[in-house]
Parts: C-alpha cells; structure tokens; sequence
C-alpha cells in the first residue's frame, strides 16, 4: 500500500534511513504553516499527528515483530532534527513517540503484547517527575496513586509510561489511557505546543509484568530487549535516549537561523541606510552560529556512529566513553541556547512579534535546553569524575 507524505509517496515495507528524512521533508511547509497555531493552541493538530503516522515516524525504533522498522537512533535523531527546524514542538513530540515505542520493547514480552494488541500503531506518553506519588505493593502487583507533570504529547497517547512511580522506586510502570486522568496546566513560555500537561492516578491497579526494573534499564538487561534481541537493547537506556532532545535543539536552531537570514534579506539599518546583509558584523554572527550549528550536527552524528559500535559490541570500549556521550549531549545543547540568544540580538527589534517565528524558536529552546537529563554541570561532573576513576554521582 502507498500514502501520500507531504510530497513523498511512501509505500509498504521497511524504509531506509534517507526515506525517513524525506518524509521529514516533505512535511517541513505544512509544519511551519502550523507552528503558530500548534502554540496557541498548547498542543500538535490531529493532521500534524496523523502525518506523524502517515510518515512512520513512530515506528523507527519499534521493533518488527510489532510492525515496526527497528531503524537505528541514527536514523531518529535526523528525522527529529529535521522536523524541529520547521517547529520546536513537533520536533520535541516526534522525539517522544520514537523513544517511547523503543521504551516499551524493554519491557516483559507480556508487557508488549497488552500494549500492541494487535495493532503496530500506538502512541505512548511518559512522565517521571512526582508532585507526589505512593505505590503500594499488592498480589500480583501494585496499586499506584499520584500526579505527575510534563507529558508531552499525552492527547493523543494510548498509554502512559511512569518511569518514577514512588519517592523511593526508579522503575517503570506502562498504564492504559482508561487508567490515567489528564489535567491540563499547560501554560508556559516554549514548546506550548507540546501540550505537557499533568497526569493523575487514582489507586490504579499494575499487574507485575507491566513493570520493568529501573536498575535493568541502567544496565541494558531489561527482559524485552533479551526476548527481542535488538543490539541497541543491550545498552542501557539513557545513552541513546539522552541524544533525542539535543537533536530537536539542533533543529530549532537551525530553523531559526534560516529565518534570521531570510529577514536580514533587504533590510537596511535604521539610521545608517546600510543593507543588513552588507555589515560585516552580520556576515561573521551569522557565520559563527552556523559553525556552531554544524559543528553541533557533527558531534552528534559522531556519538550515533559509536553507540551503533557499542550496541552490537555489547558496550562501550571503557566507562568514561558513556560519560564522554552525556557530557556531549548536555555541551550540544547548551551551546545551541547560546547560538539562540545571539541570532535573537543579531535579527533585531521587529523579531518580538508574536507572528514572527524568531522569537518562537528562541523560547522554545530556551526551554528546551532546562531538561533535567542536560545539566551541563552533572554531565560534566561526571565526566571529570570518571578521569580520575571516581565513581559518578548518585541521583536521588
């Protein structure tokens, strides 16, 4: 069967990694047309997901045995890259349905199958910070009560992942959407078009196989990814996943350095009447925040090539080399805040319009960049630790 993808016919099979940016492609026009009301209206529109599907995205990861292409976070982290430079929020929510969809393969098979039910097109949402939380041990399994924030994309998940149900449990627990209440308190400054609202458990029953081990998860001995077999399931789960935010920043900056060019185009100083684009100040601004743009591409194409190494290795070559994947995650990204602030001077006065998409980008990644899994100062702490064989810092 074929579908039409932007301007891309797809047809039925697994694609390559190229096939999956050209669908990233083809859907980039719509996308920006849609950016401005994916804002005001605090979440994706049905047709931006439905295109989402349409093109395969969530299914990148998904393994074959459930209809999906088990492509590799190479593959991921261009498609993610490349939606986000057309609108901040469809990139970030792109990311979570890839990852989410691997994140479910690492549970037990019993797990998968609840969650498939003989469908290969399912949507899931996560959470893990608790405004409060209790879970109670039960025959059988658990009982779980609470409230959870930022679940980005929850509108259109069919299930939820909690991946820190208790003050004291680090596990993951997958729940139906019957289970789950959304509360909507999403009203922020950047990537309102994530829709990441709150979500409520009231005494919800989990059967034990809906559960994996957060301790498997650290180490890459989750029951899923041994039942399925995947290389990349065999390394513990933050070394790819860290790599998805950062790409979407990636891509917002460079969408807003397009937009940044494209207004300087004709532009002439208030007071001077000298055209923009003829200031050598712009000349070399714009040129260092497209090196740093590049150099940002490189860096995290580098870190895909290993991890691609170390999935079918079974691991890295020394500790410190996972530590040295994090810190550049959390350097990336960064330094993709910094590129934002400086093309945001560089585009001047009339680029604070809300109908501009300057600004839009750069709130966005302004936002993007306070994720708790990019804190340069943690990433890099444990980087210097490892250099002289301490050991990393326990999170609590």
């Amino acid at each position: 069967m074929n579908i039409e993808v932007g301007a891309v016919r797809v047809q039925s099979g697994i694609p390559a990694k190229a096939d999956m940016i050209a669908r990233a492609e083809a859907l980039l026009p719509v996308l920006r047309e849609r950016s401005a009301d994916a804002e005001k209206n605090r979440r994706l529109s049905d047709e931006t997901v439905a295109d989402f599907r349409a093109a395969g995205f969530p299914k990148i990861l998904q393994p074959k045995r459930f209809g999906g292409y088990e492509l590799g976070p190479d593959t991921a982290v261009e498609v993610i890259r490349t939606i986000a430079t057309a609108c901040g929020s469809s990139g970030w929510v792109t990311n979570l349905f890839v990852i989410h969809n691997w994140q479910v393969s690492l549970f037990p098979m019993q797990a998968q199958e609840d969650y498939w039910d003989g469908s290969d097109d399912r949507l899931c949402s996560t959470v893990s910070f608790a405004t409060k939380s209790e879970m109670t041990e039960v025959d059988g399994g658990a009982r779980l009560t609470g409230r959870w924030k930022f679940s980005s994309g929850c509108d259109f998940a069919d299930w939820f992942l909690i991946m820190k149900p208790s003050p004291t449990c680090f596990d993951w627990i997958l729940i139906p959407r019957s289970d789950v209440t959304i509360e909507d308190d999403w009203f922020v400054s950047g990537l309102s078009g994530t829709g990441s609202k709150d979500l409520i458990l009231d005494n919800v029953f989990v059967p034990a196989h809906r559960r994996v081990s957060g301790m498997d998860v650290a180490m890459g001995t989750t029951p899923g990814a041994k039942a399925l077999g995947i290389p990349m399931g065999r390394l513990p789960f933050a070394w790819p996943a860290v790599w998805g935010i950062p790409a979407a920043l990636i891509g917002m900056a460079a969408g807003m350095a397009e937009v940044v060019r494209k207004t300087l185009i004709g532009k002439k100083g208030l007071f001077t009447g000298e055209l923009q684009v003829e200031r050598v100040a712009n000349q070399i601004r714009l040129t260092e925040a497209l090196t740093d743009i590049h150099a940002a591409e490189l860096i995290m194409r580098y870190r895909m090539d290993e991890l691609g190494r170390w999935a079918q290795a079974g691991g890295p070559p020394a500790p410190i080399d996972a530590f040295a994947s994090h810190r550049d995650a959390a350097y990336v990204s960064r330094k993709m805040g910094e590129v934002a602030s400086k093309l945001s001077l560089m585009a001047g006065a009339t680029s604070v319009y809300l109908g501009n998409p300057i600004q839009r980008f750069k709130r966005d990644i302004d936002v993007g960049v306070t994720h708790v899994s990019l804190v340069w100062e943690e990433a890099a702490e444990n980087y210097g630790r490892a250099l002289w064989d301490l050991p990393p810092k326990g999170r609590g």
